[in-house]
């Protein structure tokens, strides 16, 4: 489950399932359906310029990011809030 905040939202979290990736001509396409607190489709387009700097995002959380992703059985309850979430 995906958490997201919006500044148009204001402190309110959005939590979503990620549904979908696909690419669509020169886009790779990110689809969301969000599930509380509203019912929205969300769709975010990353465009060919913003492909450098996603890879060098992923490359500088690359251990970090790693153990999150083979942490196939993770703790279930309250989350840790991150600093800047």
């Amino acid at each position: 489950m995906a958490r997201m905040r919006s500044t148009g939202l204001g402190k309110l979290e959005v939590h979503a399932r990620i549904e979908n990736l696909r690419l669509d001509q020169d886009l790779v396409i990110l689809e969301m359906k969000a599930v509380t607190p509203v019912k929205w489709h969300i769709r975010a387009g990353l465009q060919p310029e913003d492909r450098l700097s996603l890879l060098k995002l992923v490359l500088k959380l690359n251990f970090r990011l790693l153990r999150f992703l083979v942490n196939w059985n993770p703790t279930k309850g309250n989350h840790p809030e991150p600093a800047e979430f």
